[in-house]
């Protein structure tokens, strides 16, 4: 049985190339504080939901940003380290951009949307499930995987983002994980969901805030995801491998893209030669750290 995550799926639908770089050869991807930042967050709110589960409390505003602060810092720590492992990848421009990121502002910020989301939403939230996992079948020997954020007792499923661009409907309306998530939690509880609220904490400058939208029924329906679904796994196994941005995107500049040296290096020799190289690299590493 084979697998593939909603964030593999997307990463195709944004980059083809990239998920050929990130989940076909696994060539590993230089690092972001930013995304480190959003990780930590992240943690801090799942062990803060899954603490309140039990004992109906959490954490206290105190102790969330203690645990914030501690995952942030083993973060970075990782980051030196990836950025070590990857710098044959990384260009001068995306190192620059990286150096810029004060990261004392990163703290700052993180403790900021702590502070604002204690206040606001966490009196209402009464967690019921907290980073559960689901696989859905979804054809072709093939399963969806991944985790529901979490749902309260009231049956709503909550999906927590950080963000630093103000959301709209728009993007809600184009969620499609939203249909995943509502068959995910009629798997795992045996009955519909009372809805899906996406909780935005969007930071700028000097502050944050909350921004919420609820969703009762996705526009999205489960036989258009599992067709789209299908449609991008038969190019993956095709492999249908390209680059969908025009080269003045910033998506694909020598700042933001991880992985700018390979698109390069892909369109000069070939998907064929490409792919034979890094195959044979990613065996030979993989081999490597076996007799390790």
């Amino acid at each position: 049985m084979k697998h593939v995550s909603f964030t593999q799926l997307m990463t195709y639908v944004r980059c083809p190339e990239h998920y050929l770089f990130r989940y076909v050869l696994g060539i590993k991807r230089p690092p972001g504080k930013a995304m480190k930042h959003g990780f930590a967050l992240h943690e801090t709110f799942a062990y803060h939901f899954d603490q309140k589960k039990k004992d109906s409390k959490g954490l206290k505003v105190r102790d969330a940003k203690e645990f914030f602060v501690e995952v942030f810092r083993n973060a970075l720590e990782e980051y030196e380290i990836e950025m070590e492992e990857t710098k044959s990848l990384i260009t001068k421009e995306f190192l620059l951009k990286e150096k810029e990121i004060d990261v004392n502002q990163l703290v700052a910020t993180g403790l900021r949307g702590i502070d604002v989301y204690f206040k606001e939403m966490n009196p209402k939230m009464f967690p019921d499930l907290v980073e559960e996992p689901f696989a859905i079948p979804a054809g072709n020997n093939l399963q969806l995987v991944g985790k529901i954020d979490m749902t309260d007792k009231k049956g709503v499923i909550h999906e927590l983002k950080t963000t630093r661009r103000m959301p709209n409907v728009q993007d809600i309306n184009l969620d499609q994980q939203l249909a995943i998530y509502q068959l995910a939690y009629q798997m795992l509880k045996g009955r519909p969901s009372k809805g899906i609220t996406k909780d935005y904490i969007v930071f700028s400058k000097r502050d944050a805030k909350i921004v919420q939208f609820k969703v009762l029924k996705p526009l999205f329906d489960k036989n258009v995801v599992f067709r789209n679904i299908a449609t991008i796994m038969e190019a993956v196994y095709r492999n249908i491998f390209y680059c969908i941005h025009p080269a003045e995107s910033w998506v694909c500049s020598k700042e933001w893209c991880g992985y700018y040296k390979l698109h390069g290096e892909l369109r000069r020799v070939g998907l064929a030669k490409f792919m034979a190289k890094y195959i044979i690299a990613t065996k030979y590493e993989n081999s490597t750290n076996i007799r390790k």
